[in-house]
C-alpha cells in the first residue's frame, strides 16, 4: 500500500513537471496571438535623413517584438512615390505605412496648417509636449477620419534660411530676396509679409534654382540643407527657427483593420519607442549638421531673441490670417494647449 501511494505520487509529479515543460516552451498569449505578415513602408526622404533612420529603428523594433513574424520593408527616396502619392496608397490600402510633413496632408486636412505658422514654437520641446497631449489626439481623430492612423509626431528641427548673398540678422533683410518657398499659401504670405520675392518650386528643383540664380536663397530644415547639398551653393545659413518641419508616423486604416488587437498594441508599442528615439536622433545630430555646413564654408548666423521678437510682431497678421481660415474653437483650443506649456515651462 506505502508503494503503491509512492508511485501515485512520483507519476503526478512527473505529469506536473511535464506540463510546466511544456506551457514554457509555448509562445506567450499575446505572441501566439501575431501572425506572420510583410507590409511596406516608404517616405520621400534620402536612406540618410532621420525620417528613414527611423524608420528602420522601427522596422527592427517589429521585428523583434514579434519574434520576426512581422517584417517591414523601408523604401526611401520616393521610391513608392510622392507624399501625397503615398498618402492615396495608404487610404487605398496597398501600402501600410509612411512618414510625411502634416502640411501635405492640408488639402484633406487644412487644420494640419496650424503647426506651420511662423514664429510660435520657441523650442522642439514644446511641440513633441503640444502633440502627446490635446493636439495631437485631435489630430489623429481628424486623420482616422481620412483613412489615416496617426502613430506618433516626430519633427527634423526649426526651419532655417541659407543666402548666396546676405545674412539674414532682422526681417528688413528679407526685403528683395529672391527666395525659393514651399508650394504652399501661408509660406508665400509669410515671405511676401517680409518683403521677399517668393518663388514656389518643388523640393526637387531647388539645387538648380540657387545654382543658376533662378532664386538667391531657399528655407529648410537642417537635415535638408545637408542632404541636398545646398551648402555647396549657398554661402550664408541663418537660424531663423522661423517654423518647425513637423512629421507624422502615418499607417493606413486599411492595413491598421486587418491587425488584430495583439498586433495593433505591438505597431503601437513600437512607434511609441521609435518616435522617442527619433525625437533624440535629430537634438543629437543637430551639431553635426551645422559642422557640415561650416566646414564646407557657410557662414552661419543666429537670431537674437530681440531681433526673434520683431520677427514675430511682423508676422502676426500672416498667424491671425491663417489661424481664422481653420476656424476659431481649433486655433483657440490648439493655442490655449501651447500656452499652458509656455507658461508651464517659464
Amino acid at each position: 500500500m506505502f508503494i503503491d501511494r509512492k508511485i501515485g505520487r512520483l507519476k503526478a509529479g512527473l505529469i506536473v513537471s511535464a506540463m510546466g515543460a511544456a506551457m514554457l516552451a509555448l509562445p506567450t498569449a499575446s505572441q501566439a496571438e501575431i501572425r506572420e505578415m510583410r507590409l511596406r513602408a516608404g517616405t520621400s526622404q534620402s536612406d540618410q535623413h532621420p525620417d528613414f533612420l527611423g524608420f528602420k529603428k522601427f522596422a527592427e523594433i517589429v521585428s523583434e517584438k514579434s519574434g520576426g513574424k512581422i517584417k517591414i520593408t523601408v523604401a526611401p527616396g520616393a521610391t513608392l512615390g510622392t507624399d501625397v502619392q503615398m498618402q492615396a496608397n495608404l487610404q487605398a490600402g496597398t501600402q501600410d505605412f509612411m512618414t510625411t510633413s502634416p502640411v501635405t496632408m492640408a488639402g484633406q486636412i487644412p487644420q494640419v496648417s496650424i503647426l506651420d505658422l511662423p514664429f510660435v514654437f520657441k523650442s522642439s520641446e514644446e511641440y513633441d509636449k503640444l502633440m502627446d497631449g490635446a493636439v495631437g489626439a485631435k489630430f489623429n481623430e481628424l486623420m482616422a477620419e481620412k483613412g489615416w492612423i496617426g502613430l506618433g509626431f516626430t519633427n527634423n528641427g526649426f526651419r532655417e534660411t541659407t543666402s548666396k548673398i546676405k545674412a539674414i540678422t532682422k526681417w528688413e533683410d528679407f526685403q528683395g530676396l529672391k527666395i525659393r518657398a514651399i508650394q504652399n499659401p501661408m509660406y508665400l504670405e509669410l515671405f511676401k509679409t517680409l518683403g521677399a520675392n517668393p518663388t514656389p518650386l518643388p523640393v526637387s528643383e531647388i539645387y538648380t534654382a540657387l545654382e543658376t540664380g533662378t532664386v538667391e536663397a531657399q528655407e529648410n530644415p537642417l537635415p535638408q540643407i545637408v542632404f541636398m547639398r545646398l551648402f555647396e551653393v549657398q554661402k550664408f545659413l541663418s537660424l531663423t527657427n522661423h517654423s518647425l518641419n513637423s512629421v507624422v508616423l502615418l499607417m493606413g486604416k486599411p492595413s491598421w483593420n486587418k491587425l488584430n488587437d495583439d498586433e495593433k498594441k505591438l505597431i503601437s508599442d513600437a512607434a511609441r519607442e521609435v518616435t522617442l528615439y527619433k525625437r533624440d536622433l535629430v537634438k543629437t545630430k543637430t551639431a553635426d549638421w551645422l559642422k557640415t555646413v561650416q566646414e564646407a564654408g557657410v557662414a552661419v548666423n543666429e537670431i537674437t531673441p530681440e531681433e526673434r521678437q520683431r520677427f514675430a510682431d511682423k508676422t502676426k497678421p500672416v498667424v491671425e490670417k491663417f489661424s481664422a481660415e481653420l476656424g476659431k474653437d481649433f486655433s483657440d483650443m490648439y493655442f490655449a494647449e501651447l500656452k499652458k506649456i509656455q507658461v508651464g515651462s517659464n
